[in-house]
């Protein structure tokens, strides 16, 4: 009996001369383990497209490839490819004390890790995935290396864009694929939020205000 619960709390289960199917946790069944797959391959996905650039520029950088602050083009001097410490957090972020730089990312990996593993769709499911391998990403990096490897910077020459006389909108702080998963994360689910379609409201007729309810007569 054991080995069978085991077994169905991994796969769907059919239950024998009923013809259907016992549902996995909370009646979500198939669905539920469908979601669950797409969170954890999009965390692994994003983690190793995240991993295996910085293992790369980091050869460069430490063979001289960056030595005088050398840049090279990946589509033209739009995006270029460079190497920057980066000691504070997310797009350079600054958190406060050393050791916020571990809490806070942990911390918000086990929250979207929740989230993640009880999402009840695929596009959500996605999101938290791609933003759980970017907060792990950048957590590697700084136990590692005790900063952040960031590589990628993104410009375009002669239309500067600056907030707020502070935030540089372009040229853009110089990021990693990490960083972009977790704001694509974000957007992915903001836009399901504002994109969802609103449900009907349930209009009720008058022919169906005048039906009485089961049991009950009208007064004659």
């Amino acid at each position: 009996m054991l080995s069978v619960v085991s077994v169905c709390s991994v796969v769907q289960c059919r239950v024998p001369g009923r013809g259907r199917f016992l549902d996995y946790r909370r009646g979500q069944g198939y669905a539920f383990l469908v979601n669950r797959r797409f969170f954890i391959w999009a965390a692994i996905l994003g983690l190793v497209a995240d991993r295996i650039p910085k293992l790369i520029v980091h050869g460069m950088f430490s063979s001289g490839a960056f030595s005088d602050g050398r840049e090279f083009r990946l589509l033209g001097d739009v995006l270029r490819v460079t190497y920057a410490m980066n000691p504070h957090g997310l797009f350079s972020l600054n958190y406060g004390p050393p050791f916020m730089y571990f809490v806070l990312p942990l911390s918000a990996a086990a929250l979207v890790a929740w989230y993640g593993l009880r999402a009840n769709d695929r596009w959500s499911s996605t999101a938290f995935g791609l933003i759980l391998s970017g907060a792990l990403g950048n957590v590697i990096d700084r136990a590692g290396l005790s900063y952040v490897i960031d590589f990628l910077l993104f410009d375009i020459p002669g239309r500067p864009v600056v907030l707020f006389n502070r935030l540089s909108i372009i040229p853009w702080p110089v990021f990693n694929l990490a960083d972009a998963f977790v704001f694509a994360g974000v957007v992915m689910l903001l836009g399901r939020e504002l994109l969802r379609p609103k449900p009907a409201k349930a209009e009720t007729t008058p022919a169906a205000a005048a039906v009485p309810a089961e049991g009950k007569q009208l007064p004659v």
